[in-house]
Formats: C-alpha cells, sequence, structure tokens
C-alpha cells in the first residue's frame, strides 16, 4: 500500500463552499472536513455531482478572517457517488496551499 506524503490530521471542521459553474453558478453549500493535510481534505457533503473543471472556492473559518482557498473539480481525486446522482464526500488535491491555509494546518496539527 502507497504511503501518504503528507499524513491526514482526522477533524471535524464545518465549511461553506462555493461552487463555480454555469450550471450551478453561486450556489452554497455546506459540508464538514474531515480529515486534511498540507496537500488535500476529505469533505464530507450531501449535494450534487459536481461537473468537472468548475471552480470550487473553500471557506474555512479560522481565526478572525478565515481561510479562503480555491480549488479546480479536476483536482477531485476521489468521490462517493449515490444512486440519485449526489455524493456524500469528496476528496480534494492542493495543489498550491496558501500560507493561510498551511498556518491553519499546522495550527490544528499543535492541538
Amino acid at each position: 500500500m502507497e504511503k501518504r506524503v503528507y499524513e491526514r490530521l482526522p477533524v471535524r471542521v464545518k465549511i461553506k463552499y462555493y461552487l463555480r459553474n454555469p450550471l450551478f453558478w453561486n450556489n452554497l453549500y455546506k459540508g464538514t472536513i474531515k480529515n486534511l493535510s498540507e496537500k488535500g481534505m476529505f469533505i464530507s457533503t450531501k449535494t450534487i455531482y459536481f461537473p468537472r473543471d468548475s471552480l470550487v472556492e473553500i471557506f474555512i473559518p479560522f481565526n478572525k478572517k478565515g481561510v479562503y482557498l480555491p480549488a479546480n473539480i479536476s483536482n477531485i481525486v476521489w468521490r462517493n457517488i449515490l444512486s440519485d446522482n449526489s455524493c456524500d464526500g469528496i476528496g480534494i488535491n492542493i495543489s498550491k496551499p496558501p500560507r493561510e491555509y498551511l498556518e491553519f494546518v499546522e495550527n490544528l496539527r499543535a492541538t
């Protein structure tokens, strides 16, 4: 079994995110980050099946400002599709994490 480069940290962080796609423009969704690392996260969410090549904009509450994290749907590396064409979670690969996100992860590791 292949070992991850970055160890996943189990968490339970409520987030909000937007799906930027002409079919689903500006829809706000809610989810919970179940685990994360410096380069990825798994978001538990009950929502529609995401079309590829859409932009997801994630807002993570942290400090006073929060962390804004854009990711492209093509970076989704895992999703569990349910029979009604919805999904219950997505795994996202973060290719260039912003400094604020890395601080957020480090803060969680320290606690």
